[in-house]
């Protein structure tokens, strides 16, 4: 009778160990997974970064925008004479600021 419940209880501690062994890989398979998962989303989002529209200006829209904000500028200070240049340069300078940060 006690070889009977040895093997009874050896096939049971087979039996334990094959369940245990499937579920260990399903917990790996699973982490495994998840790993993936959260890297296909850090890639996704840096991918949408680059996907951001780059905001391109010509040479040509440039000056226009310098010229037009140094014409507000001149007319803020009633186109007094004598500081077009400093109007230019500021003008420039804010054009090319707004167009960084872009």
């Amino acid at each position: 009778m006690s070889r009977k419940k040895d093997d009874e209880n050896s096939k049971k501690a087979k039996k334990k160990a094959a369940v245990k062994k499937k579920v260990t890989k399903k917990k790996v398979a699973k982490k495994k997974l998840v790993k993936k998962k959260a890297a296909k989303k850090k890639v996704s989002k840096k991918k949408a970064a680059k996907k951001q529209p780059v905001l391109k200006v010509s040479d040509q829209e440039r000056y226009e925008m310098i010229q037009r904000h140094a014409y507000f500028l001149a007319e803020a200070r009633n186109f007094h004479p004598g500081h077009e240049h400093d109007d230019w340069h500021e003008a420039e300078r804010f054009v090319d600021e707004m167009l960084k940060r872009r």
